[in-house]
């Protein structure tokens, strides 16, 4: 059984490798602009501050190999990384890999929030990979300080409203390096629908 460390798509550079814009004024004028893509149906991600566990549901972590009671919650009451970047979720499977879920509240609150904090840290050279793409038609980026793809770690964030975003990871899987991304597209659908049905 793998475990996996937290995700940190809003956490600084030395967190899962993925880059947090640095704050001054500049930045602060920047980020107040829309993203370069907007978001067109805001999702409401708020219900699940308390629960993020339960964004991704049981049928997609039984096809992971996992179960809702292999999670390992990360609240802001009680995680000191949570407390700065938002609550987060993650899972070990029986077989390789494993997976991870995060709110990106954190940023949002700082005025950095949503697709455009993650545009300015790419503006900074923050990031060495920065690849979008969509996910159920949500704009979405596969971003890192560095390109762990090639050894089995994706990073992947969505952005569900103009102001916020959540972050999958999809890491350790060593044998199978191609199936990280593959997986964190999957988990990250799933949790476009979990919000879409408002369970």
């Amino acid at each position: 059984m793998i475990a996996v460390v937290l995700f940190g798509a809003s956490c600084s550079a030395g967190t899962e490798g993925v880059a947090q814009p640095a704050v001054d004024d500049t930045t602060t004028s920047a980020a107040s602009t829309a993203p370069e893509r907007k978001v067109s149906e805001p999702l409401d991600i708020s219900p699940y501050l308390s629960r993020p566990c339960e964004l991704v549901s049981p049928e997609m972590l039984a096809k992971l190999g996992t179960s809702p009671s292999e999670a390992t919650p990360r609240l802001p009451e009680d995680h000191k990384v949570s407390a700065e970047f938002g609550p987060s979720c993650d899972w070990s499977g029986e077989d390789e890999g494993g997976i991870g879920v995060n709110i990106n509240s954190g940023n949002k609150k700082r005025g950095l929030g949503g697709l455009r904090g993650h545009e300015i840290a790419r503006d900074q050279g923050r990031y060495e990979l920065w690849e979008e793409t969509s996910i159920s038609s949500y704009p979405a980026v596969y971003l890192g300080v560095s390109d762990a793809r090639p050894h089995g770690d994706c990073e992947l964030v969505v952005g569900i409203a103009d102001d916020m975003t959540f972050g999958v990871s999809a890491v350790s899987f060593y044998e199978n390096p191609e199936k990280a991304c593959r997986v964190a597209d999957e988990v990250a659908a799933d949790v476009i629908e979990t919000l879409k049905s408002g369970n």
